[in-house]
């Protein structure tokens, strides 16, 4: 939910990347690594994308690469 920090919106993501044949952007809601791979295994998101939590370095980048790797999500 945006901002909030409390994961992607993966319902929604899931419904709209299921409709359509163009790439969808998950986007905003992130606040740990885990919202990553609970959107790229639960919907057909092709990216997300978050900036909060990196602007106010409350999760590093690099900890978020590491996760999706070790979950078997190319980066």
């Amino acid at each position: 939910i945006s901002g909030q920090g409390k994961g992607f919106d993966v319902d929604l993501i899931k419904l709209i990347s299921d409709a359509v044949n163009i790439p969808v952007i998950a986007s905003s809601g992130a606040g740990v690594p885990d919202h990553f791979s609970d959107v790229f295994t639960k919907t057909n998101a092709s990216a997300a994308l978050a900036a909060g939590i990196f602007h106010r370095k409350e999760v590093p980048i690099q900890s978020v690469k590491e996760h999706l790797l070790k979950e078997g999500i190319e980066v």
